[in-house]
């Protein structure tokens, strides 16, 4: 069973994914669903007189210059931010496209994907199929040394797909190594599927299929019924179902995922204004197709899995489905996102989403059924990448350090950055081609977070327990 192939913008995500912050998520739910029919309450003019009168005032008055759309931008910001509500914001037309590229299923790009090997950005998988990339000859392997004619030497990951990513229609400069040979390529930008779900065969039991579905967006239900579909062909007859860092983003997918897992008429999610519930959704051939899963399954959750994640995760548990790991974020409100004026958008909560129980989730989340938490080190913060620590600094930041080092089998530890500290940069430095300053700079502490995040994947004890409870 081929993996299946990953996109540049998950990569990316699920590289660092040992210390994630949980994203603003955006249901974008249809106008008319699960919305009052009253009419809009109008202000009178005598209620937005003091509004005008500042406007006036600024306008007319104010020492500098003046720029009136700003001012009218912030007054209308001013108002979403006096509600204090995280998720309800004002959204310029750039950051309301930002969203809509959350969920459309795709991006633009070249359709490659990448990994650091010795330094620089390697293609490690065969381009994504009829991908600009594809089409441009690269192949696994290549080692990308220059983008637009800018050394790719000790970049990030993150900074590298900055770069390559751009555009539909424009074109990006690439200088390949493959092997000993070197050769420079231009490539014009597409759109590219952007894929939630991964699916493959767990290396040790060929009778157990693994699904990773990472978000849930416009293509995500339909992913993911072919995923598992594929997985039945390839011999699996139970699935590990990995939700974890799945801040899911639309509902809609997320409901239609849950309504594989239910029998027709189980309620997948109730929806409450501050009064009384106003909606109720059920599994039905109308909204799955007639798909279901019955085979034996388990459901992998963390304190990332948040908003749909969460949905599909309160929908499984209600059928009494088991689910590893640790309490998931609490997110259990709705957002649509609806134009004001020509160019300006406003993003605001409109619902609460209840459990098939009736329960509100937001702020407390989902327990699991068998709670397996993650190593100590994988919730260590991240190093920073501005600062050059050597023998003799000391604070909370080395403490993080250290925890580090000692997580990767090197003897340290304290606030101390000490001759022990300095030996075990030694080394992760020789090992890895850089310069043995015993100093810990940008490419040394990309390096140490790495070796973490591989350590991470080693000993993904949530993991270890669902295929023993699957076996």
């Amino acid at each position: 069973m081929q993996k299946k192939t990953v996109s540049l913008s998950f990569y990316l995500v699920s590289l660092f994914c040992t210390i994630v912050l949980t994203a603003v998520v955006v249901f974008f739910l249809e106008k008319t669903q699960f919305t009052h029919q009253e009419s809009v309450i109008k202000v009178t003019r005598s209620e937005l007189d003091e509004v005008q009168d500042l406007y006036d005032l600024i306008s007319t008055n104010y020492v500098g210059k003046v720029d009136k759309e700003n001012l009218i931008k912030g007054a209308l910001s001013g108002m979403t931010e006096s509600l204090n509500d995280p998720y309800s914001e004002f959204l310029s037309a750039k950051e309301t496209k930002k969203l809509d590229e959350a969920v459309s299923g795709s991006f633009e790009g070249i359709g490659a994907n990448l990994q650091l090997k010795d330094r620089l950005p390697t293609i490690d998988q065969v381009p994504i199929k009829d991908s600009p990339a594809e089409k441009a000859g690269l192949k696994s392997g290549d080692i990308i040394l220059e983008i637009d004619g800018v050394s790719t030497q000790g970049q990030s990951l993150d900074e590298t797909a900055s770069s390559i990513r751009g555009k539909k229609g424009t074109e990006v400069h690439l200088m390949i190594q493959r092997g000993s040979e070197k050769f420079s390529v231009s490539i014009k930008r597409g759109v590219i599927p952007n894929e939630t779900v991964q699916g493959q065969i767990d290396q040790d039991n060929s009778e157990i299929g693994v699904v990773q579905l990472t978000n849930f967006r416009e293509t995500t239900a339909l992913e993911f019924r072919d995923t598992i579909e594929e997985l039945r062909k390839a011999g699996a007859t139970s699935f590990v179902i990995d939700i974890r860092q799945n801040s899911g983003s639309l509902l809609t997918e997320a409901e239609r995922v849950a309504s594989y897992f239910l029998a027709d008429g189980d309620t997948i999610v109730q929806f409450a204004d501050e009064k009384e519930t106003v909606g109720v959704e059920k599994a039905d051939k109308k909204i799955d197709s007639g798909f279901k899963i019955k085979e034996p399954v388990v459901f992998l959750v963390d304190q990332e899995t948040a908003a749909g994640g969460e949905l599909l995760t309160a929908a499984i548990k209600s059928k009494d489905i088991p689910v590893i790991g640790t309490r998931t974020f609490g997110k259990g409100t709705v957002q649509n996102v609806q134009p004001i004026g020509e160019e300006s958008y406003v993003q605001l909560t409109i619902l609460k989403w209840l459990t098939p129980e009736g329960d509100w989730i937001n702020e407390k989340g989902i327990e699991p059924t068998i709670e397996v938490g993650k190593p100590g080190y994988a919730s260590l913060p991240p190093l920073s990448r501005q600062s050059n620590w050597r023998i003799g600094d000391q604070g909370e930041v080395i403490t993080n350090l250290n925890a580090m080092l000692n997580a990767l089998d090197f003897e340290t530890e304290g606030d101390q950055f000490d001759e022990n500290t300095r030996q075990a940069v030694i080394q992760i430095q020789t090992d890895n081609n850089l310069p043995a300053t015993g100093a810990v700079d940008v490419q040394t502490s990309q390096v140490i977070q790495e070796k973490l995040f591989e350590l991470v994947k080693a000993n993904d004890t949530a993991y270890k327990r669902a295929i023993e409870v699957l076996s």
